[in-house]
Formats: C-alpha cells, structure tokens, sequence
C-alpha cells in the first residue's frame, strides 16, 4: 500500500468555464512545494474550467499513487493530503462490488468510496486528510477536511472562481487576489480566541474541521458539516470500561499509524501523552528513535526526563539542544509557514526540531499532540472545576480553597498562560452557563482593544471582540446544555485546529517536509472519549488530570510520573530571545515606531510603552508572562504583515508539474464548459 503522507494541494474552478491557466497551478503548487518535494502533478477537467495540482512527499516508491488520481473512467478525479488508516478493509469491499484500482494508493480509495456511496462517504473513512474531487458527471466539485482538523485547507472565493489550496500562502501567491488582514481574526484568534471559520487574510477562509465544501453552478459556494462531536455521556459506564475502552482503542490507533515502507519513529516531549506513544510503539515490537527540543540551561527543559524515559523503553535518543539565537533566526521562517501570529515561540523550537529529524533522513514520527483536548490535560480544566466547587458553597468550597492553594503551587510555571488567579471568573458564566476560563481571558484580553489598536483607521466596531469571536464559535444553548467538562473539552477543540496543530503540527513539520501522525485524534479514540462520564477525566482530590488516560497505561509508564508532575510544553520568554543579537534585530526591525505607524494595525504610543515595561518594569509572574505574550503576538503580526501583505509569497509560474489529465478531458483551445445550475445534495 502506498499512503499520500505529506502532500500538498491545490485547485481552481472557473465557474464559467474559463480554462484555468496552468501557470497559475504552477504558482500555487511551487509556493507549498515544502509540503511535497519528491513529486508534482496537475490535471485540467471539464474541458480545462477545473485545475487539480498535487505536490507529494513519497514514503513509499513512486512508482506508484501519482496524483491527480481517477476513477475507471476518468470522470472522477481528486487530490488528496493525507492518510486513510482503513484503506484495505474498504478496498476489499469496493472490489467485491467490482471497482477496479490502478494504484495502490489510499487516495485512490476516495474517487472509489465516492462513485459507491456519494457524500456519505466521508464519515465512513478512518483517517487524517484533506482533498479536492472533481465529479465530471453532475459537475460539482468537493473539497473536504478530517474530523480533528489534522491537515489544512483554506478557500478563496475570487469573482467567478474558487481558489483552493493547503496553505493561504498557495493562493496569496497569485497576483489577483487582494491581501489585508482580517479584522475580525485580529481581534479574535490572534488574541486567544480561536474561531475555526477565519484566516489572517480577509477572504480566505479555512475549511472547517469535519465539514465539506460544495461547489457548483451559479457560482454557489456552501460548506456543510459531516461530523460535530456529541458528547453523548453512557452514565452506565463504569470507570473500568473506560480504562479499557481507551487502551483498546489507542493500542490500535498507534499499530495503524505504524505502517509503513520506511522507519517509523517518535517525538518525546517528557510528557506523559508522547510517553503514552512510545511505550506503545515499543510493545508493537518497533524499533525507532525517539526526537527531543530541549532548552540548555533553562527551567523548561526536560531532556534528561525525556532520556530516562527512551531509556526505560530501551530505544534510542536524539535531542537537539535550542538555543535562544537559534530560536530567534528561526521565528520570521515560523511565522511564514504557520501563517498565523505567535503568543510564545514553542512553533519556532517544534521547527527547529523537525528540521533535525528531517536531516537524520526520517519521514515519519509519531507524535502525543490531541490528548490534552481529548481527556482534559490543561491546567484551566481543573481550575474550572474548582470554581464549580467554589460556587457551590458549604463544604465543598472550603475543600476548593484548600485545593486551590494546591493547584497554585503545582501549575505555577503555567500561570498567565493557561490559568489565572484572577476572580473575573465569577463573571464569566454569561455565554456558557458556568465559570468557563476561555470566556473570561477573551473579555480580560478585550479590554486593551481601544488602547492597543488603531480602531478608527482599521474601522473596527463593537462587534469587532475577542468576547464576540468566543460566542461565535459555538452554539450557545448547546454549550449550556452539557457538562462543563464537556463543553469546554468542545471549546478547546477549535483551539486544537486553529492554534495547536498549525503551530505544534502540520505547518511546522511540513516546513521540512516531515509526516507526523496523531493517534490522539484517531476517529475511533474521539467517538468513545465522548461518552466517557466526566468525572472519569480529573481525578480533583489529587489534583490529577487525564486520569482515565493515566490509569489506561499505568502499568507501563516509568516510575518518574508517580513523582513529577508534567507541565504543559512550554518554552522561556520572548524577552530571553531579544536578549539575543538576532532576537533584538528582530524586535528592533518589527516593533520599530516606523513599522508600527505603516502596518497601521497598534497604537504607537502603546507598544512603545509596553516594550519599555516588558524591559524594565518588575511585574507579577502571570501579568509579566501575559505582557511578554502580547510583545510577541504584536511583533509577529508585524511579520506576518511583512511575508505575507507587503510582500506576496514566492512562487514560481515555471514549476515543474506532470500533466496527468485523461486525455479526453484535455482542453482545447478556446473551449468552455460551465457548470450545472445547481449543486446536488
């Protein structure tokens, strides 16, 4: 079987039926060409209206799978990024029914699943993708994203064409599309609040997890959902059904993330979720090396942990030490593949990392990123939990302030990033029906919008919040109608998509052309975590997070998790990196009162005055970690102005791609094909 593995993607529908020029298939692919550097493909259907382009990462031969890949009689044909985990079970199925297959590609599964079942497809698959399929019968064209938001997509609707591609740098490359950012992720995402429906750049919108796109006639554009988690609670379950429930399932997650021609190996952080991965690669009988990022001589580091621990599994160890000038060298290259703003550098240092392993020749890693999500591992979880127990009064608060002293002690490192001590969380039931730590950051972080943004020149109103963006990111009344657990384990899931994966995944890895797969978020492990009873996840009295998780695999963990606790990935501050020759180049270049005044998005005397606090100024832990945040979020807007606004992306309308359009789909000169009047449901 040959996987797609890191690929890259990107397509255009001229809805009149207008050829799609190829060079503009050239500029899109050559700007994600990262993301696939062993080969290129395009095809031109509907008589050239449409443009499939594909660049591929190879972990098995390439004699096989070439992309654009097509049904039997060409009339179906897709790009695919991504892995499809039950590709043989549905193989064997769709030839007992009499489909062909000319690869031995899982994509090619996708043009097959599609003539069989339609739409309904999608939710049948076991996988981490993204594609675009062209349907040459009922001339529609479907794009669609993975559950969990593994891989990206991004669309951009350009008149009476629709752009698509895998990074928003594939379709700001070509000269027609208009760049400024978004206002309305300014005042969201890029402050914390993490909508899963907007991009930096106005007019470009990412594909939301567990949805498909619909495009047709008329120039109709829909996205429709396919997947929304239910949180369906089984209150019969007992605690140890969970226990196995979960081992079974990601026992099998990891054995089907394993497969592969080429060596299979793992990121090891010192926590406990990679740990988790580790030991159960090593029982499947594997034989790999474990990668670590680690930080010389600075409280975050845990390699020595991380060594004991690949040690305990008897495999082998590699870390990379990074330092703070290699960081800073590093963040402009971060924030152009991230295309986002970045609140701490830990893109930069998971960058660093992949470009390492990269260089020892490996392809594939298996990595622990989902789990906090999935079985409630951050701090906030516990903290919302204990302002329940507050709330309650009586006895149960009394045990909450003799917890809460606790829990302040033992998440100290985390305070001001992922916790606060401050009491706006009596306030911040108002959107969710309980005390929920994500509503009262975005109205804690809306305040500072009048005094740090230039409001009137980017014309911003009131609905222009991070309160605002927070309540649109999910149903309200179905938010109140869960378990608070629950309903922030939903929340943290758009913070998963948005911020985790891009900044800790997909785009930094796929910087350096590396796959790294997420049994935490295989489909299966996500439809049992959600019926799980909350009280199965934190263990209070103990203060334990991820407690059916831990109780899972016990048995097989080192000793040094029964005496440490695990503290999130975090990285030191953005004031250790200016501190650097390159770091201050950095600051000086992109905080300048110059660059302030011509991006036009903060207040010059603003950032003037938080810089020199941020130098100077002895603060509280959370406030200093919050201000040395928003230094960084505004240094990096001010890049990601410059890679992606001031200057268009790179891109190379001369790239070498393979013409693999059947041959009776070849467009003629001057030929035209339009759409039908309506997309079918």
């Amino acid at each position: 079987m040959d996987f797609s593995y890191v690929c890259g993607i990107a397509s255009i529908l001229n809805f009149g039926g207008a050829p799609v020029a190829v060079h503009d298939l050239r500029r899109m692919c050559s700007a994600i060409a990262h993301r696939g550097p062993d080969d290129a493909g395009f095809a031109l259907l509907n008589q050239g209206a449409v443009g499939l382009g594909h660049v591929r990462l190879s972990i098995m031969g390439l004699d096989n799978g070439h992309q654009p890949l097509f049904n039997e009689d060409g009339s179906i044909g897709v790009v695919c990024n991504g892995e499809i985990y039950d590709y043989e079970q549905h193989k064997r199925a769709l030839r007992q029914r009499g489909h062909q297959f000319c690869s031995e590609s899982d994509s090619e599964l996708i043009v097959h699943l599609y003539e069989q079942f339609d739409l309904e497809f999608i939710d049948r698959i076991n996988g981490e993708f993204a594609f675009v399929l062209w349907d040459e019968r009922k001339k529609r064209l479907i794009a669609s994203r993975d559950r969990a938001g593994v891989k990206p997509l991004y669309y951009h609707q350009n008149g009476p064409e629709l752009l698509i591609c895998s990074e928003i740098k594939g379709i700001a490359a070509l000269d027609r599309v208009d760049r400024k950012f978004s206002l309305d992720y300014l005042t969201g995402p890029a402050l914390g609040t993490y909508r899963n429906d907007l991009s930096p750049l106005a007019g470009i919108r990412p594909l939301k997890p567990g949805h498909f796109l619909l495009a047709g006639g008329r120039q109709t554009v829909v996205e429709r959902e396919y997947y929304r988690p239910r949180y369906t609670t089984n209150h019969k379950m007992r605690f140890g059904e969970a226990v196995e429930g979960v081992r079974e399932r990601l026992v099998t997650a990891v054995r089907r993330r394993m497969v592969a021609d080429v060596p299979v190996h793992a990121y090891l952080s010192g926590g406990i979720d990679s740990t988790i991965i580790c030991g159960l690669m090593a029982q499947a009988g594997a034989d790999f090396t474990a990668f670590h990022v680690g930080f010389p001589g600075s409280p975050y580091d845990e390699t020595e942990k991380a060594r004991s621990i690949c040690n305990y599994y008897g495999q082998r160890f590699e870390t990379i030490p990074c330092s703070y000038e290699q960081i800073a060298q590093n963040v402009a290259r971060t924030i152009y593949h991230t295309e986002m703003p970045l609140a701490n550098y830990n893109a930069t240092a998971k960058l660093v990392l992949s470009q390492f392993v990269r260089s020892q020749g490996v392809k594939v890693c298996l990595t622990g990123e989902g789990a906090d999500e999935v079985f409630a591992g951050y701090p906030y979880f516990k903290l919302e939990a204990l302002w329940r127990m507050m709330n309650a009064g009586g006895q149960e608060a009394q045990r909450a302030a003799v917890l809460w002293r606790r829990f302040r002690k033992l998440e100290a490192r985390s305070e001001g990033y992922l916790w606060d001590s401050s009491r706006q969380w009596r306030k911040s039931s108002y959107a969710t029906g309980y005390p929920s730590y994500f509503f009262a950051r975005s109205r804690h972080v809306g305040r500072i919008l009048k005094t740090a943004f230039q409001t009137d020149r980017l014309g911003m109103t009131r609905n222009h919040r991070p309160d605002a963006a927070f309540r649109c990111s999910f149903r309200e009344e179905t938010v109140r109608q869960m378990h608070p657990l629950n309903a922030t384990r939903l929340i943290t899931l758009n913070q998963l998509s948005e911020l985790v994966i891009p900044t800790l995944g997909d785009r930094v890895e796929m910087a350096n052309s590396l796959e790294c797969r997420t049994p935490f978020l295989d489909p299966s492990l996500l439809d049992f975590s959600e019926t799980i009873p909350p009280q199965f996840f934190i263990d209070i009295d103990r203060l334990r997070e991820k407690y059916v998780l831990c109780e899972a695999f016990k048995d097989m963990l080192p000793r040094v998790f029964e005496r440490q606790h695990k503290h999130p990935f975090l990285a030191p501050t953005w004031r250790n990196i200016a501190a650097t020759r390159c770091g201050h180049q950095l600051f000086e270049q992109f905080l300048s009162t110059e660059q302030v005044q011509r991006v036009g998005v903060f207040q010059p005397r603003f950032v003037k005055l938080a810089r020199k606090i941020w130098r100077w100024a002895p603060l509280r832990r959370a406030a200093a970690r919050q201000l040395d945040a928003l230094i960084g979020i505004m240094m990096s807007v001010h890049v990601l102005h410059h890679v992606l606004i001031e200057n268009r992306p790179k891109s190379d309308p001369n790239f070498t791609l393979t013409d693999r359009s059947p041959s009776k789909n070849r467009a003629s000169p001057g030929s035209s094909a339009h759409l039908a009047n309506s997309i079918s449901p």
